[in-house]
């Protein structure tokens, strides 16, 4: 599996979101993610899921790594820098959404592979 996550920033702080009750993982947190689908682009993939989840579509995407996970079946795990549109978003298909400061990410729990992207871009798992 292919996926793709954005690390959004606003004021010091990164958007998490909860996990829903019919997803896989319930409960734990993650940065806005979308599963690739046949034929897509990573970047398209994003704009999909920031507009479909988010109710907000990128103004810009930067690649800022990836990791390889072997939980849910495995995969791969692309993350881009992202600017997003508006000022506000809503949620659909998540339980919750939080800007979290880097010192307060040891209080959520959070999927591994987004532990280690975030642990790699220093925003203090």
């Amino acid at each position: 599996m292919m996926a793709i996550c954005g690390f959004v920033h606003r004021k010091g702080r990164v958007l998490m979101c909860k996990r829903g009750s019919g997803m896989l993982f319930p409960g734990f947190w993650e940065l806005p993610t979308e599963v690739l689908e046949e034929g897509e682009t990573a970047e398209d993939a994003l704009e999909r899921g920031f507009f479909e989840r988010l109710t907000d579509i990128p103004v810009s995407l930067r690649p800022a790594g990836a990791v390889d996970f072997s939980c849910g079946g495995g995969g791969r795990l692309l993350a881009y820098d992202v600017e997003l549109c508006k000022n506000f978003i809503h949620i659909y298909g998540y339980d919750d959404f939080r800007w979290v400061k880097p010192k307060d990410m040891k209080r959520l729990r959070v999927l591994e592979p987004h532990v280690t992207l975030l642990t790699a871009m220093n925003h203090g798992l």
